[in-house]
């Protein structure tokens, strides 16, 4: 259920509710299929120009590297990594925080219901009094992290960051498609309603088991490659209500055309590209694949 976030790294130091409980046990096992990593990788044809678009997660394991063959060849042709943003530019993680918080006296029970503030008291503590001056979609996310912390997922080990690392190594030319501000905007302007709604979700979910499930549910489908999986997993998410529809539409729907006239600029250009961008803007309608074909490009998944 979880959208691209580049602020996942920057909401997990600040709040780090390590002692988060879980509804549901993580299992300590890990199976043979934790050392292998498919991913979603797709071609995208123009007439006289191929690039690859690549679904990353945000949160990985050291496990998962090194990706399939057929990925670091996509990574070796291009000439410039395209990415959502530079995760890796501390500063500007920096700077996007204030838009995150709120100026004193304000605080975040002002803007969340009763029962979501009660809710959040029930499930950190007394860690919810060092949340009062963070906005409620910087709380989610923040939650959502715990849950892919505590199964041993690491920011550090995010696919997007690991092409970054690579991109500069290799002197390769990394082009964002948004900027931090732009997703700052995003995520922190959401109204009081929808950030409640989104918040209010986020605890459910961990109340009930469903947000370990399906983080579960979609780390397995990523890594196995099944894009029709991950997708649906996002179509099932956002349908759960009203204020769940319209925060997806936000965070995934409305920020996938202006990537795509970004991406099939450069394209056009005869530029070689190798795109990674988070799985959840990829597959089902109004995704970047889906797009990329209607503006006449031929588009398919290498399985």
């Amino acid at each position: 259920m979880n959208f691209k976030i580049s602020f996942t790294r920057l909401a997990a130091r600040y709040l780090g509710i390590a002692g988060l409980s879980l509804a549901c046990a993580v299992a300590n096992a890990q199976t043979a299929k934790e050392d292998t990593a498919k991913g979603v990788l797709w071609e995208v044809k123009s007439a006289g120009n191929t690039a690859y678009l690549f679904g990353s997660i945000h949160l990985a394991k050291a496990s998962f590297y090194p990706l399939p063959e057929a990925v670091e060849n996509a990574y070796k042709q291009a000439d410039i990594l395209v990415v959502e943003v530079d995760t890796s530019d501390a500063r500007a993680a920096e700077k996007a925080m204030p838009f995150f918080t709120y100026k004193a006296p304000d605080k975040l029970e002002n803007h969340i219901t009763k029962k979501t503030w009660e809710d959040l008291q029930g499930m950190v503590g007394a860690a919810s009094t060092q949340l009062q001056g963070l906005k409620p979609s910087i709380v989610a996310t923040a939650l959502s992290v715990g849950v892919f912390k505590q199964q041993g997922f690491d920011a550090s080990k995010g696919v997007d960051l690991h092409y970054m690392q690579k991109a500069k190594q290799d002197k390769k030319e990394i082009v964002s498609l948004e900027t931090m501000e732009f997703q700052a905007n995003v995520l922190a302007g959401l109204s009081d309603e929808d950030g409640d709604a989104m918040l209010a979700q986020t605890l459910d979910g961990l109340k009930n088991g469903d947000l370990l499930r399906e983080t579960n549910t979609m780390i397995e489908a990523w890594k196995t490659g099944d894009a029709d999986a991950l997708t649906k997993i996002l179509q099932d998410s956002a349908s759960k209500d009203a204020g769940s529809r319209k925060v997806m539409k936000l965070l995934l729907d409305d920020r996938n055309p202006g990537m795509v006239e970004k991406i099939s600029d450069l394209l056009e250009k005869g530029k070689k590209l190798f795109v990674v961008v988070g799985a959840g803007h990829m597959g089902g309608p109004n995704s970047i694949t889906e797009l990329l074909e209607k503006k006449g490009f031929e588009v398919k998944q290498i399985k």
